[in-house]
């Protein structure tokens, strides 16, 4: 039997969530795994779920995250942002009973993740997606961020980062730690430790997202200059001026 027809017991599949709080590349990830032929990787379902309340998320994670007694899935698992979990303790405790893994997706860069989210509001407002996966969909790459607004966004940011991170070390399981940056210069590398974390065998994966922002600030921002005098002489400084990657129309 070849190896993209295996077949996987209940108690040989993977499963993982994984968390993120935006803009760090989770999307074309996401892609490139369900591309791989046995591993069942979701979008953002608690989102979905949100309104309906707690126990319409605890029911279908619970559901969702209990394999089948045989099936061609060897890992399966989901997107979720920590704010659209109505009841993170009861998450927590399922995750916990499920022995799930868990996949924190980060982006060093804080900066660079405060311009994405303008950027890919820009495009949501224009195409109704935040991610780009059509050349003709692409906007003009120049615009103006107000200062106030950025700084309040970069605030909630690292906010939202931080109480991340402490939820996730507070669920005390097999984590996997992922960053954008080393999905950005190496995306074989970052798959390699999704695929070995999962216990799956590593198949060539593919995807068509594109990249939407340049990774050089200065294509981007208008009033470059203005944003960045607010913060010489703090960490964020050289975070304006990083440059990791040529312009490119693909994330990686």
């Amino acid at each position: 039997m070849s190896k993209t027809r295996a077949i996987y017991f209940r108690h040989q599949v993977s499963r993982y969530v994984l968390f993120l709080v935006g803009r760090v590349g989770s999307t074309y990830l996401r892609y490139s795994l369900n591309s791989h032929p046995n591993i069942l990787a979701l979008g953002e379902k608690l989102l979905e779920l949100e309104e309906k309340g707690a126990k319409e998320q605890l029911e279908w994670t619970r559901r969702f995250l209990t394999a089948p007694l045989v099936g061609r899935n060897g890992a399966l698992g989901f997107h979720a942002k920590l704010e659209n979990v109505v009841d993170p303790d009861g998450f927590a405790q399922l995750l916990r009973q499920k022995q799930c893994q868990i996949i924190h997706m980060q982006r060093r860069n804080r900066i660079k993740a405060v311009v994405s989210y303008f950027n890919g509001k820009r495009l949501a407002e224009a195409t109704g997606m935040w991610g780009l996966f059509r050349e003709s969909d692409r906007l003009p790459p120049l615009f103006t961020i107000d200062p106030d607004e950025f700084d309040n966004h970069l605030w909630h940011r690292e906010k939202r980062d931080q109480v991340l991170e402490d939820y996730v070390t507070h669920l005390q399981l097999p984590t996997l730690s992922l960053y954008y940056e080393d999905l950005l210069q190496d995306r074989n590398a970052v798959l390699q430790q999704v695929f070995s974390f999962l216990g799956v065998n590593p198949r060539p994966v593919h995807q068509s997202m594109l990249k939407n922002t340049s990774d050089n600030l200065r294509e981007v921002i208008i009033n470059f200059d203005e944003l960045r005098a607010n913060y010489v002489g703090t960490r964020y400084e050289p975070m304006f001026d990083e440059v990791l990657v040529q312009s490119s129309s693909r994330l990686v």
